[in-house]
């Protein structure tokens, strides 16, 4: 099995679209699936078939000492996922005490993952720095990071780059809402690639495409209700990159 942490270090940069439209690729193409989602927006379920938000989650298991598999849903693309639940005021509070007391709660409940060879857990956390995050990256496999070519997303991951690269982990970077012709992206892209190093931003870029926000309105897949456009191509090679890295680092493991 193989988890990879899907975080992002600002607000906007579409990170619980690409955790979701991936896990859904992936399941396509035959891969055992599962998708937790550490973010107290609750809006993964949403993106994966739930017609409501889910009143309780992964955090209630967490916080009951309960079985979180009980909290688990599975879609019609055969996702497996679990929501984070929906919290008070005061159960924020002690959940971010109860993830603070317990780092490695969260690589503790995937050790019981019933799973076959090529299962991936896809983590959808909360924007980096945050205790969710945190216990996603010491889970993970893979850090898959989530950013806009705007100024502030670029400088908030220049900052944060060296505490998201950990010892074992790969780490990637998925430039999302890219427009090719927009001198500002341009320059930023630049500025990024010499903080970060050309080889940790991957060329599977996810263009801005106003057919994506058409298809969730519509309650579907982009890649389903406009299959030609920009971003169905880009979400498809992005799937493809991360499905054959899979397969790679199951042929070395």
């Amino acid at each position: 099995m193989t988890v990879i942490a899907v975080v992002s270090t600002s607000g906007g940069a579409g990170r619980t679209t690409v955790c979701s439209a991936l896990a859904v690729l992936l399941a396509r193409r035959s891969r055992q699936v599962f998708a937790i989602e550490l973010d107290a927006q609750n809006i993964l379920g949403a993106y994966l078939g739930l017609e409501t938000l889910a009143p309780r989650g992964l955090v209630h298991a967490l916080l009951d000492s309960s079985d979180w598999h009980a909290e688990s849903f599975r879609n019609e693309d055969g996702v497996m996922f679990v929501p984070y639940g929906a919290l008070d005021a005061d159960q924020i509070g002690a959940s971010e005490s109860a993830f603070a007391a317990l780092p490695d709660w969260l690589a503790g409940a995937l050790a019981d993952i019933e799973r076959r060879p090529g299962a991936a857990v896809l983590i959808d956390t909360a924007r980096y720095p945050s205790q969710q995050a945190e216990q996603a990256l010491r889970a993970a496999d893979l850090v898959l990071c989530v950013t806009t070519p705007e100024p502030a997303g670029c400088v908030s991951l220049g900052a944060a780059v060296d505490q998201l690269r950990r010892p074992g982990r790969a780490f990637q970077i998925v430039v999302n809402q890219l427009h090719p012709t927009h001198e500002t992206h341009r320059d930023v892209l630049a500025l990024l690639r010499a903080r970060v190093g050309d080889g940790a931003i991957l060329p599977q870029r996810l263009h801005r495409d106003a057919a994506l926000p058409d298809a969730f309105a519509r309650g579907g897949w982009v890649f389903d209700t406009a299959p030609d456009a920009q971003i169905s191509h880009d979400l498809h090679g992005l799937a493809r990159w991360l499905d054959g890295w899979l397969s790679g680092r199951g042929r070395t493991d």
